[in-house]
């Protein structure tokens, strides 16, 4: 095939690439004559500003030592809204690893502080639920064995202190874990184990129950608990008493002790 025949088969093909290339160019030139100096002048802008990065500091030392002391102030100020939060077991309600298996420190602890407590809050004519609000089967993972121990640190302390206010019955404890505890996501940053307490008789106690939780700590007192949510209503059977929801929280705060 020689030229004649292939431009005739294929000239418009031809002539639509030509022309293609022709625009190309055209347009090439008309972007360089009209941008060049523009786009020079912002490679040199970005030059400058690169060179002037690596040679100066952003930050003075003065400014730096005050981004310090910020940063400073910022970690003591977690710290102690950490330690404000987070509940603390006492030692008799923590897992020891000298001690044996957890279970058996569970069944032992569980064990200890129900006969004390039921026999000390009968005293004080206070009924109370005999499990305390635990599990009817008992734990098996350590980290669960770990978090009723902790909740069953609070119960007793709400206990004692629903004693000494003169409250009548403690007709409810229920204790729940974090419900994120075994998920594959975690808990987070905060893990709640929550302990509900449904107390009821005269309304001056229940409101003194509740205060004397928040008890500020010291040498006899381990510190307030964290309450999630309290109310107290009228009793719907008897107009002279009272009926007390709370609910307490034994926090685990990410990071913290």
């Amino acid at each position: 095939m020689d030229l004649n025949e292939y431009w005739q088969e294929n000239k418009r093909f031809l002539v639509a690439t030509a022309s293609g290339v022709v625009v190309f160019l055209v347009g090439t030139m008309v972007v360089d004559h009209f941008f060049r100096n523009e786009l020079r002048s912002l490679q040199r802008s970005a030059a400058s500003a690169s060179a002037k990065l690596r040679g100066e500091s952003m930050y003075d030392s003065t400014q730096l030592g005050e981004a310090e002391k910020q940063n400073e102030a910022l970690k003591q100020a977690v710290d102690a809204l950490t330690k404000a939060t987070a509940f603390e077991a006492r030692p008799g309600f923590r897992l020891d690893a000298k001690a044996g298996a957890p279970t058996n420190q569970y069944f032992a602890t569980v064990s200890r502080v129900r006969d004390d407590l039921l026999k000390t809050a009968g005293r004080g004519n206070l009924r109370v639920p005999d499990d305390l609000g635990l599990p009817a089967l008992s734990p098996t993972r350590e980290a669960e064995i770990e978090r009723f121990l902790e909740a069953l640190d609070l119960v007793d302390r709400a206990v004692r202190y629903a004693l000494a206010a003169g409250v009548q019955r403690i007709d409810k404890i229920e204790i729940r874990l974090d419900p994120k505890l075994t998920s594959r996501q975690g808990v987070g940053e905060l893990e709640r184990t929550r302990i509900e307490i449904a107390a009821s008789g005269a309304p001056s106690p229940l409101v003194h129950f509740v205060s004397a939780t928040q008890s500020p700590k010291s040498a006899t007192n381990p510190g307030p608990l964290l309450i999630e949510k309290a109310e107290i209503q009228t009793s719907r059977g008897k107009a002279e008493e009272a009926v007390l929801q709370v609910t307490f929280v034994a926090a685990r705060v990410a990071g913290g002790s």
